[in-house]
């Protein structure tokens, strides 16, 4: 049985640009820089489709590294000396011949963490820069294995059910809600409801001690539509502790 998976009628694309442009105003603080060779942050990468960019590179130093990126799965970790802000560039061929990059997308860190997730997403018809890139802390400290984190993309609070608790979800917040799950695993109820209790998207996710799923909650396409789901999955050993995370396949 794969570690984790959504069971749904429909998979759903997620209009994640969208989403990413709403919190970018709620930056956070950048984080200092390491005096040291030891890197001050990890950091891992996100993609729901392929980038109109084909090499993405991101800044270290005076250093242009090479990103890689796979749909619907955790990049592996790469390290960063300088911490402060990720910066995303393309590299192009000058006129005379010489290579030039690019910065096509821009993050601040998370203060005070030295592990991040970052969704990465092309910005369509923008005049700034072509790609989305949205943050989060990824230590185990912020999101231990037996929970799963729920961040709500939409426009409008929602209630969230899941391991036998309920938590609001404000727009534009998270939430960490441990499963509870048996050693062995097991298929939880998953369900969105609006303040008005109305349940507007249930399904059931599998769970696992060793577990972390990330779900991202987006809003309807059309108004009067069902929300939009995406599911992030990774499996935590002790050996290796944030390992990369395995594509998913929705069940029916």
């Amino acid at each position: 049985m794969p570690h984790s998976s959504l069971v749904i009628q429909r998979l759903f694309q997620i209009p994640f640009a969208a989403w990413i442009l709403l919190l970018a105003a709620c930056s956070t603080p950048l984080l200092a820089q390491s005096g040291t060779g030891r890197a001050a942050v990890e950091f891992c990468c996100v993609i729901w489709e392929p980038l109109p960019i084909t090499e993405v590179f991101y800044q270290d130093g005076d250093s242009y590294l090479p990103l890689e990126f796979s749909p619907d799965q955790r990049s592996e970790f790469y390290p960063m000396k300088n911490g402060g802000a990720l910066k995303l560039y393309k590299k192009e061929s000058g006129a005379d011949g010489a290579f030039r990059y690019i910065l096509v997308g821009k993050a601040p860190l998370v203060p005070k963490t030295r592990r991040m997730l970052f969704v990465v997403s092309p910005v369509p018809g923008t005049t700034g820069l072509p790609l989305g890139l949205y943050g989060v802390d990824d230590s185990l400290n912020a999101f231990p294995p037996g929970t799963s984190r729920f961040f709500n993309f939409s426009t409008t609070a929602l209630q969230v059910r899941f391991g036998g608790k309920s938590s609001k979800l404000p727009a534009g917040e998270v939430t960490v809600v441990k499963s509870g799950v048996a050693k062995s695993g097991g298929f939880i109820p998953f369900l969105i409801g609006d303040l008005k209790g109305e349940v507007v998207f249930e399904t059931r996710l599998f769970s696992q001690p060793t577990g972390r799923d990330m779900v991202f909650i987006g809003a309807p396409p059309k108004p009067g539509g069902r929300v939009l789901v995406k599911l992030l999955p990774q499996l935590v050993s002790p050996e290796h502790p944030q390992p990369a995370g395995q594509p998913q396949t929705p069940s029916p």
